[in-house]
């Protein structure tokens, strides 16, 4: 058992759920084909779809993860309607293996150079609902074409989550704009994002013009991921003495222009959420009638992971997508 100095920083339960599993487990007597098995389980939420990624008879699967539901001591995954639901032990299991399968790739690959049109490795990365609207479409595109059997899942974090993300290997690169990281993070500025004013066309309160008497005069939509009632621009006009009155706060930037456009609801989000979107859904968008200053977004990873090919390739793709959107449509 690794002793407590070693996991510092983890929540005491999180302790003792490791303490458990390493209590229990004997790992000479671990199949490290096991934890593939799980890797892909986990992934697919299916036994079927598990079989077919590992290119394996579904019986073969079912009866790895009879194995390791005795290695663990654990149910591990439950069948629902919507599929195979992870356990509790499961999920907290799920990031740290894929973790630990990326790092043995790493070993054994260290000294081979990374070829993407070969690679079937997989890359697990955080973004925000912003981050993959603005991202992902590019990024997928780059490597359907540059890597197609590379794999790329993408979950969800936000700025209060991250980093920490980050630290519990849960992911191993994010995208968004996050707090400074500490030094065990290595982070890369990729543009900076304004802000734009958005109201549907033919809003009648007002016209064309839209000065900051029109504006604080307006019902608000907020967009808070944590769900809070005042956000950046609240901030803002609190600091010139003014207030806007927020009748609806949202958890979620892509669902801002949508309630826009069907409401009289004014927003003020990020650009490369908003203009893309202006057209279809009749939108008319401009410069808000205050300064708002521009906020980072970046790329964030563990240290460890700077000099890995692999790593350095999936960087610059996210970077060529960001290039291709350094300019809001």
């Amino acid at each position: 058992m690794a002793p407590l100095e070693m996991v510092a920083g983890w929540s005491y339960d999180k302790f003792i759920i490791y303490n458990s599993i390493m209590q229990r487990i004997n790992l000479r007597a671990v199949d490290l084909n096991l934890l593939v098995v799980f890797d892909a389980v986990m992934a697919e939420r299916s036994v079927t779809n598990a079989a077919e990624r590992l290119r394996l008879t579904q019986p073969a699967v079912s009866h790895a993860l009879s194995r390791l539901r005795g290695l663990f001591k654990d149910p591990l995954f439950v069948r629902t309607p919507a599929g195979l639901e992870p356990t509790p032990t499961a999920a907290w299991l799920g990031g740290r293996i894929g973790a630990v399968l990326n790092e043995i790739n790493v070993i054994l690959t260290r000294n081979e150079e990374f070829l993407p049109v070969q690679s079937t490795r997989r890359f697990t990365i955080g973004m925000s609902d912003y981050a993959a609207f603005v991202f992902l479409p590019e990024l997928t595109r780059g490597l359907q074409t540059n890597a197609p059997t590379v794999q790329l899942v993408v979950r969800d974090t936000n700025r209060a989550q991250g980093i920490g993300m980050l630290d519990e290997s849960e992911v191993e690169l994010i995208v968004g704009n996050f707090p400074k990281p500490p030094n065990r993070i290595e982070s890369e500025l990729l543009f900076k994002e304004g802000f734009v004013c958005a109201r549907r066309n033919g809003h009648p309160a007002f016209g064309r013009r839209l000065d900051l008497s029109a504006y604080l005069a307006q019902s608000h939509l907020n967009v808070s991921l944590r769900g809070d009632q005042t956000g950046y621009v609240d901030e803002v006009l609190a600091r010139k003495g003014q207030r806007r009155r927020v009748v609806l706060t949202a958890g979620h930037f892509l669902m801002a222009p949508w309630i826009v456009a069907s409401t009289d609801l004014v927003a003020t989000e990020p650009a490369r959420v908003l203009r893309p979107l202006a057209k279809q859904l009749g939108l008319l968008v401009q410069p808000p009638p205050l300064d708002l200053p521009k906020f980072e977004v970046a790329q964030m990873w563990p240290r460890r992971f700077t000099s890995d090919a692999g790593h350095t390739w999936l960087r610059s793709q996210i970077r060529t997508a960001a290039d291709r959107r350094s300019q809001p449509q």
